[in-house]
């Protein structure tokens, strides 16, 4: 049994019930947050290994978040998913360090778990 624990940080609900059931089924402690500014609280007492970032949420984006969890936690793993890959928050996310990865979405689980993995291993 994995006792890795994940933050999944995506506004849409659908998405964020799917990652978790996956996530969990895969042996990880998951927990989600709606909103970036609700990411920051969480990652906060959860402390997790990993978390998995959207860009475009309402109240704080994935940039915004991403750049407040670095800000707790210089070495926090950050996995973005987004609709867009080209996005310039995605872009900028990658380029400044806050994120590992860029992934676009829609995306098979069995890559984003490859992806959640290969941060992991870094």
């Amino acid at each position: 049994m994995n006792t890795k624990k994940i933050l999944i940080v995506e506004d849409n609900q659908d998405i964020h019930a799917v990652f978790k059931e996956f996530f969990e089924d895969m042996g990880y402690c998951a927990e989600t947050a709606g909103n970036g500014r609700e990411g920051i609280r969480k990652y906060r007492w959860l402390k997790p290994d990993v978390v998995v970032m959207d860009v475009h949420m309402p109240d704080m984006n994935g940039y915004e978040s991403s750049k407040g969890i670095k800000g707790l936690d210089p070495d926090a793993r950050i996995v973005m998913v987004t609709g867009h890959p080209q996005d310039p928050l995605a872009e900028k996310s990658l380029q400044e360090g806050y994120v590992a990865t860029v992934m676009a979405k829609p995306c098979s689980l069995r890559n984003l778990f490859r992806a959640v993995a290969s941060t992991l291993d870094a």
